[in-house]
């Protein structure tokens, strides 16, 4: 069973989530079985997950997804790529991140030392999107929340609740739970998973609060550096 995990509100209900619906309902009678499940006006991004996933089952497939993003990859890829996510060690599997998470905690600034990894499609339309690469598929450090896949059993091993040392229920959540797997002995890997991202990614005010907290509760483990050499491709 897999099963998408959206967080959204009710007012300006982003289209991707009408394409994440046609997603699903085109989903193939003989492959494994998807439900998509959309939390409203969640308190706390964790809360809407933790609601959304209540009957998953510990080897089922959790996959977080942002509510304005459309799947591009087909079923067949789709599946393939996140049942690597069952591999023993295995934590996320997800579509960018850094196998180098600097002081700063911005993964993205990995790209600037090629120890980013991952693509995506970023616009408000198809027609108007454009790449954004960051490096080859591989293991990571921490990842983008934009998608984000885990079984079930990881993700109750990880706990999907607001750890105390974040202010904001909403921000910095993914680079959390992506660290904590990989504090934990679990491979995070970015996997060729197609996307487009309606968000051009501005940051808000709590991000820069939530930044500074996470900092501060890793600064001994930062930087936090995979070799690059040893970490390309995916597990078998």
């Amino acid at each position: 069973m897999i099963y998408l995990s959206v967080c959204s509100r009710s007012e300006n209900r982003p289209k991707e989530l009408d394409k994440l619906t046609q997603y699903v309902i085109d989903w193939p009678e003989d492959k494994m079985w998807i439900d998509l499940r959309i939390a409203y006006d969640a308190p706390s991004i964790y809360e809407g997950h933790k609601e959304n996933l209540k009957d998953a089952k510990p080897k089922d497939i959790c996959i977080l997804l942002h509510d304005d993003v459309e799947i591009l990859s087909t079923p067949e890829e789709l599946l393939t790529l996140v049942h690597k996510c069952r591999y023993s060690n295995t934590g996320f599997i997800g579509v960018a991140g850094a196998s180098n998470l600097r002081q700063d905690a911005v993964w993205w600034n990995a790209r600037n030392h090629q120890e980013a990894r991952g693509f995506v499609f970023q616009g408000a339309e198809n027609t108007d999107m454009v790449p954004n690469y960051f490096g080859k598929s591989g293991q990571v450090v921490v990842m983008d929340g934009c998608l984000m896949a885990c079984t079930k059993e990881n993700l109750d091993l990880i706990k999907l609740e607001k750890p105390d040392y974040l202010s904001s229920g909403w921000d910095f959540y993914d680079i959390g739970l992506t660290m904590k797997a990989h504090m934990m002995g679990l491979a995070n890997y970015v996997a060729p998973i197609l996307i487009r991202h309606a968000s051009p990614g501005l940051m808000r005010e709590g991000w820069y609060s939530a930044q500074k907290e996470f900092i501060k509760e890793y600064r001994q483990y930062l930087p936090c550096k995979l070799p690059m050499d040893k970490t390309n491709g995916l597990p078998d």
